[in-house]
């Protein structure tokens, strides 16, 4: 039996740990594979405890080339601060560069042109396409979390590019769901799934290093990219599922496919 096309996903437990205010789109995902989303949020998305660094940024664009977002809730908090300061558009000489699809769908939805859209969904892939655009002598803003990686600065440093990163968001524990805990404690969802390394660390904090060894060692683990699964490898877990696409439909096409095969 062909299980991905015939059943999806076939009423399982999908256990979602993306912030609140951003975890329906993958919810939307799962229930129109046939799962059942277990939405229990592990994080939550605040503006940086110092707003300054952001503000001086939006400010001066016009003294960028390009600006990056590798992620949608970067474009989503940066925007909100930029409305908040009153910058509702854009130099004309500013190039909007983002890492993928969902990126892309949050920049254009509300109303900035995109430039450029990684074909490889990470700072890696986006980096290869900024090189084919030109990078030495440019200036690069790359507004991101908190806890960001260094990887595509440094490239773009490398190549003799000027980069700035600046905080436009940060990563919180989530407020606890007692309901939903004991829920998931008591029968362990099909799969776990994390998109990010926060999402999966938090989820020790909630529940407790203990309960969450015994929970996951009943469930598979989807993540969406190598960033979350070496957190999750860091601590000793297998990662059982992984796109080769990071995107929510990815990961959640990958979820199918998984179980089709019975892995």
């Amino acid at each position: 039996m062909n299980w991905s096309a015939e059943m999806g996903l076939g009423g399982m437990r999908i256990l979602i740990t993306r912030a609140a205010d951003g975890n329906e789109d993958l919810s939307a995902l799962v229930r129109r594979a046939g799962g059942v989303p277990v939405p229990f949020p592990t994080i939550r998305l605040v503006p940086p405890a110092d707003c300054g660094p952001l503000d001086r940024e939006i400010g001066r664009l016009s003294s960028f080339d390009w600006i990056l977002f590798t992620s949608a809730n970067a474009a989503r908090f940066f925007l909100d601060r930029a409305a908040r300061l009153g910058v509702v558009s854009w130099p004309a000489s500013l190039r909007a560069a983002s890492v993928g699809p969902g990126t892309t769908g949050e920049l254009s939805s509300r109303g900035v042109a995109v430039h450029l859209t990684a074909r490889k969904h990470t700072a890696e892939g986006l980096f290869a396409a900024l090189r084919d655009e030109g990078i030495a002598g440019r200036r690069f803003l790359l507004p991101r979390a908190e806890e960001g990686r260094e990887i595509l600065p440094e490239a773009i440093r490398k190549e003799g590019g000027q980069v700035v990163p600046v905080v436009a968001y940060r990563n919180a524990p989530a407020e606890k769901d007692e309901e939903t805990a004991s829920e998931i404690l008591a029968d362990p969802p099909d799969v776990c799934t994390f998109a990010s390394p926060s999402a999966f660390r938090n989820l020790f904090l909630l529940l407790g290093e203990e309960s969450v060894r015994e929970m996951l060692s009943k469930s598979r683990i989807a993540v969406i990219g190598e960033v979350t699964a070496r957190a999750v490898r860091e601590r000793d877990f297998r990662v059982d599922i992984m796109p080769e696409t990071y995107t929510l439909k990815a990961m959640v096409d990958a979820i199918e496919a998984s179980l089709a095969d019975g892995r």
